[in-house]
Parts: C-alpha cells; structure tokens; sequence
C-alpha cells in the first residue's frame, strides 16, 4: 500500500478517533478534578460546622440541656452553609441555592441524632381551634412568613438509637443505646412496667464499700490534694484558679477556700448553700459508676426475659411483627449466636467484640441509614434541581467515625462537574466534647505533663498520677471575649499526645484488652477511676414511662 493511502486512512479514520479520545480524556481528568475539589469544600465546610458545635459547647453552662443544644446545632448549621457559600463564591452560590442541593446534614448525638433537611410546615388548626390559628398568624412577623403547608428547613425531631423487643404481651420493651456502653431499658417486664438505666460492665466486684472492676479496687478521690481535680473558671468576671470540682449529673460544682460551693451559670456563680462539701474530699463518683452497673447487671440477669433476649425477638418498628414471624419483613439486623447481653463473654460486655456491642452497633447503623434514606428520598419533592437524590452507601471507615464520637454526616448532590453529577458526602468527627467520654478520653496527668494512657514512659513513672477528661486540656475564653485559660493547667506530652510517636509496643489498638492486661494495677486504677469519675458526672437524660 502506498504511503499516501496510509496517510489518507490515518486522517479520515485514526485521527478523529484520537481527537475524541483526547477530548474524552481531557474531560474525565477535568471532571475528577472537579469532583476533588468539591470534596475538599464539603470538607472544610462539614469540620467548620463541628468546629463552631464544639467551640458553641464548650462556652456554653447548659450545653447538657436538648434547648442549648438545638440552638448549638442550629448556630453549627449556620456555619455549614456560610463556610460552604463562602467556598463556592466564584459560582455564585447563596445558602438559599446551596440548600437545593443539600438533601440532609445529620448530627450524631450520644443516643441519638438530628436530621437537618427540608419539611412542610403545618400548623394551621381546624374550624373548632380558628382563635389559636389567629393567634399564632399575629405572633408571626412579616420577616417570618411560615404559611401553612410552606417548604421550611430546619432539624427533625431527635430520633434515639432505638429497637424493640418482644415475647409476649407481658414482656416488651424498648432498649435505646448509645455511643459507650450505656442504655435505657423501657417498657413492660413480666406484666410490670419498668424504667432502667445505666452502664453495662462485667467483671465488677461489690463487697460492701469495697467495689473493684477487673481486679482493681477503686478509690474514693480526694479532689482537695488532686491537682487534675482542681480547674481553672471564668466566672463573675474574673479568673478562679485551681478550685476543687465535683461534677454531678453534667454541672460542675466549684469549692472556694472560705468553704463557699458554687456552680456556674450564663457566667456568674451559683451558691450551692446545703451543698454536702464532704464530697470534695471523699469523691465517690467513680465508685458510684462501677456499683450501679453492677446494679444493672443482676437486674438483667435476674429477668429470665432480658438474660434471653436474642435478635429474634425484635420488632419492626412498623408493622410491629417479629421478623422470624413474617417472612416479608426485610430484617436489617445481623444474627448474632447466643444472648444480646451476654455478660460471661470472656472479655467482658463492653469488649468490642460482644454480642452486645455488635448489636448496638446494628441497632444504631440501621437507624440512621432508615431515617435518613427517608430524608433523602423526600428531598426530591422539596428540592428545585431536577436530580434523584438517594442515599449514597456509606463506608465502613466512614461507620466507624459516627459509632466513636459525636460527628456531622453533610451530603451534597445534584451539582453538575462536566462529566457527571457530583453526589458526595462528608463525616467530620468530633474527639473533643462534654458529651461523651469514651475509652481514649482519659488522659493521665503527672506533675506538670499530661500523657495519652498508651504512653510508653507512663509504665515507670506513674506515682501520684491522675486521670483527668481530654477536654479539660482544651483552651477557653471567658466571657469578656478576651481572657484565654486552660480549665486543667499542664503541658501536653509532645511525644505521645502531639506526635504519638511514643506509643507502647504492647498497644496492639484495643485500647480495654491494653489497659487490663499491660498496665501496672496503680496505673489501672488511676485509668478506672478517672473513666466512672468523668462518665458518672455527665448528664444523662432518663425518659420516664
């Protein structure tokens, strides 16, 4: 063949092909560009948005309270949709646009979480009830227009990581979890109703005012001498440093020299004037905490249908039917071999691997994908970008955030990148709040240096040391706006907690098998007592039935 027609062949037929390919891949590598950089400002936007939960939290005195947290959450959702108009400025985009393509942002809480999406508001009244509706018409400004049956956006009622349980018209109960090891049992047991709450622990020992927790005797604390138990406050305007503290039920209470108890409040202090200041030197918060799981345990077991529960007696939450019993129900849950609570597990409850836990995770996994697969699928009725919103699967390293920490789960969808249709999503956790204390919160304060509990150095030199709440390490600004203090003053040890770069050989990650069998007994009861102290003082809310 000539070479002219070899060249008259390349141009007609090798030579477009080449042209499309190149455009091809020109766009494939604009449009994952494009994608990257959208993930990068969902993920700026999503931290600033757990940022300002954080920071809101922290300078706030009622932060326990679901009111101060609703609007905690409220000012972090602010923040999400400034931080992400702000970072697609070039494009033009307001919040009211960016909302259009927000289909939910998902706040998890210790036992539950918020949905924040779009809804139809309804509150106009029927014809018996006209004077509450124009009641409320005068009640609502010009600048609030909220017509009945109107688009509104704002959070969904609190929804609890909850399942329910049934054998039989006497025995069927609701069991709701949390992010630790903590439930809330409610409902009917053997014809009687009944309201239980508490931590699950094995391996806790009670022998009057003895109390040990895997072979390891916990102390009363004396929070007068402790130097960790002592805290810098802000407080009628001026600085208070190193007053002892207890903290009960989510509030601090704060011991003066001239013998004055005081809590905090919006700022200004409390005076606690019956306040029984024997508990300053004689702390039996950590004590408490092991004693009343303890409690709980022998109520379980006791129950001949608690110590049973397995996952085939759950309910679905709709039809109220067993799954076992009506083979159309799709079971959500995994099948676990043997008892829900399984105390005799050789490593105890609250390990990892417990029937327990799994099932908690499965319990806590499948409300939040039901609840928000239902958010994002009604979006589309809400949204004015003509997209199918549906819930992307979340990832496995993705579930593991959410089930350690408080944590934003954002989504944005819908948004055009050239070659395809940005569906993206963002899990930004947070590790340092008064919500939860979780196994890695406890630090571990000696002298004037405060070492992660994986420390190597810690092995030699741990006399005198005390357990302190990570958070505690965490800067604060009074209320002047201008006063910068640390609640707990001591340097951060730069090599285990900065760098982690001296962390013990022995720590394998499972931070309660390393803390039972590696650490010296003093060690562990420092660990111990700080653990119960700081979980027995959070706030717990307890439903009533």
């Amino acid at each position: 063949m000539k070479i002219q027609n070899l060249a008259i062949i390349f141009i007609i037929i090798i030579l477009p092909i080449s042209l499309v390919l190149s455009s091809y891949t020109k766009n494939r590598v604009e449009t994952i560009s494009m994608q990257s950089k959208y993930d990068s400002k969902l993920n700026d936007a999503t931290h600033d948005a757990i940022k300002a939960y954080q920071v809101n939290s922290f300078t706030s005195d009622t932060s326990y309270y679901t009111n101060s947290k609703i609007r905690d959450i409220e000012a972090s959702v602010n923040t999400f949709f400034y931080s992400l108009s702000t970072n697609f400025s070039s494009l033009g985009y307001t919040k009211e646009t960016l909302q259009n393509y927000v289909p939910a942002i998902v706040y998890t809480m210790y036992d539950g979480y918020y949905i924040y999406s779009p809804y139809i508001n309804k509150w106009q009244t029927d014809s018996e009830n006209q004077d509450i509706s124009k009641e409320m018409s005068e009640q609502i400004t010009e600048q609030h227009t909220y017509e009945n049956n109107g688009k509104m956006y704002g959070l969904k009622s609190y929804v609890y990581y909850s399942c329910r349980y049934r054998k039989n018209d006497d025995n069927d109960v609701t069991i709701t979890y949390s992010l630790d090891n903590y439930v809330q049992i409610q409902g009917k047991i053997d014809g009687k109703v009944v309201s239980k709450y508490g931590y699950l622990l094995s391996n806790v020992s009670v022998n009057g005012e003895s109390i040990s927790y895997n072979g390891v005797e916990i102390p009363e604390e004396n929070t007068t001498i402790l130097n960790g138990l002592k805290e810098n406050i802000y407080v009628d305007g001026k600085l208070e440093k190193n007053l002892p503290y207890v903290k009960e039920n989510g509030t601090k209470y704060y011991l003066k020299d001239d013998g004055t108890v005081f809590s905090v409040l919006n700022g200004k202090s409390q005076v606690q004037i019956n306040y029984d200041i024997t508990k300053f030197t004689n702390n039996k918060s950590a004590k408490n905490y092991y004693k009343e799981a303890d409690e709980l345990r022998k109520f379980i077991q006791g129950s001949s249908f608690l110590s049973s529960l397995t996952t085939n007696d759950i309910v679905d939450v709709d039809t109220g039917k067993k799954y076992i019993e009506d083979s159309s129900l799709k079971n959500p849950y995994s099948s676990i071999t043997g008892k829900i609570f399984d105390f005799d597990n050789n490593e105890g409850i609250e390990a990892e691997t417990s029937n327990f836990n799994t099932h908690r995770i499965d319990v806590i996994k499948n409300s939040i994908e039901r609840n928000l697969s239902i958010a994002i699928s009604n979006f589309n009725r809400y949204s004015d970008v003509t997209t199918d919103f549906q819930m992307p699967k979340l990832k496995d390293t993705d579930w593991d955030k959410i089930m350690n920490n408080i944590s934003v789960i954002s989504f944005f969808q819908g948004a055009n990148i050239g070659g395809k249709v940005y569906n993206g999503y963002s899990v930004i956790t947070n590790t340092m709040n008064e919500d939860v204390v979780m196994d890695d919160s406890i630090y571990i304060k000696k002298d004037d240096t405060i070492y992660d509990i994986t420390d190597s150095e810690l092995q030699n030199n741990y006399t005198g040391a005390v357990g302190i709440f990570n958070i505690n390490t965490e800067a604060r600004t009074g209320t002047d706006g201008a006063t910068y203090y640390l609640p707990v003053t001591g340097k951060l040890s730069y090599n285990s907690i900065i760098t982690k770069n001296n962390i013990s050989s022995d720590f394998d990650g499972n931070l309660k098998k390393y803390v039972r069998d590696k650490l010296p007994n003093e060690l562990k009861q420092t660990y111990y007592t700080a653990l119960g102290r700081e979980r027995y003082g959070l706030y717990r809310q307890k439903l009533e039935i």
